[in-house]
């Protein structure tokens, strides 16, 4: 999972959004179906209506952007830690990391924290100037509680200063105690995770991520990942994950179609995030995300959909438990 490096220039976003049943290659007439659990016996199985292909809408039909706003608005009990991990080298995992954590924000009007535990060119901290840094939250220091700095409605990365190796060196005691104080300032946190200490950030998180290239290899290594995660004892998780193809083209459909296939009926939803150029740049001078007026309108849909599934999973109701969850955590 180091730091992602660009995927190759490609053609224009592909089309309009629609949901397509495993079985069934036909359209599926609204996400609801796919997120409220099953349905009855004569439906196919909900956690095999997976795929999500994010991007525009048709006439006559309602605003998707509106629907996906909703769902990532919708009330979460207690704070959350979202996991984002890569499968393989260039994923995107950083500036997904960034971009659905911007968007959160942006839309629940909350102050949300990305924390950088996989420094480098291309970090978060390379990305977004760092609100505050993990051994000055250890140490009690730090963002104040949200409201209490600015507007409500902010991304904070937490990160060391570059070469001091303090993210990527804390033991098991500390990062449990720095997830923690997280959890008192923010009602989510995002954690962009380094190969070392990996374990320690799967079992804090509530939520994964997983994000493949829309590339030759992105097959394989999604099926590595998902392998090696569920030999590892995390398949539950994997199971309720969330997987994001980036850079997504009508050039590189054959390579996400593949990388779908393994994804299918082993994940609950499908996001693809089409190139753009905006995203693809290497870390400037700027601070600041690109705002969601700069992205490419299927970029933005892509991000705020991803947004919309993440959230309606965590806010499922927590009821009827997952097998291996404690009573009161989310369940699908």
């Amino acid at each position: 999972m180091p730091a992602p490096n660009a995927p190759a220039p490609a053609a224009p976003a592909p089309a309009a959004a629609k949901f397509v049943s495993v079985e069934r290659e036909r359209p599926l007439p609204t996400i609801e179906r796919a997120l409220s659990g099953p349905g009855s016996r004569d439906e196919v199985s909900w956690r095999r209506q997976v795929k999500v292909v994010a991007g525009g809408q048709g006439p006559g039909k309602r605003d998707r952007e509106t629907l996906d706003r909703d769902r990532a608005r919708l009330p979460l009990a207690g704070p959350l830690r979202i996991a984002v991990l890569g499968c393989t080298r260039g994923a995107g995992q950083t500036v997904t990391a960034l971009m659905t954590g911007h968007i959160l924000a942006a839309v629940r009007g909350q102050a949300v924290a990305a924390l950088d535990l996989n420094p480098g060119a291309t970090s978060l901290a390379a990305r977004r100037a760092p609100a505050a840094s993990v051994q000055a939250l250890l140490a009690g220091q730090g963002p104040s509680l949200p409201g209490g700095r600015g507007s409500g409605a902010r991304l904070d990365v937490i990160a060391d200063p570059p070469g001091t190796g303090g993210a990527r060196a804390l033991g098991g005691h500390d990062f449990q105690r720095l997830a923690d104080l997280l959890a008192e300032r923010y009602p989510l946190t995002l954690i962009d995770p380094a190969p070392s200490g990996l374990t320690r950030v799967l079992v804090a998180a509530d939520q994964l991520v997983l994000v493949a290239p829309a590339s030759p290899d992105a097959a394989t290594s999604l099926a590595n990942t998902q392998q090696w995660l569920g030999a590892h004892g995390y398949g539950e998780l994997v199971g309720r994950a969330v997987m994001v193809v980036n850079g997504v083209s009508r050039r590189t459909m054959q390579d996400v179609l593949r990388a779908e296939s393994v994804a299918r009926g082993r994940c609950r939803a499908i996001v693809r995030v089409p190139w753009d150029d905006l995203l693809s740049a290497r870390p400037g001078s700027s601070s600041t995300p690109p705002g969601q007026t700069a992205l490419h309108p299927q970029t933005r849909l892509a991000y705020t959909a991803l947004a919309g599934v993440l959230v309606a999973g965590m806010a499922a109701d927590p009821s009827s438990p997952v097998p291996g969850r404690n009573p009161g955590e989310h369940s699908d």
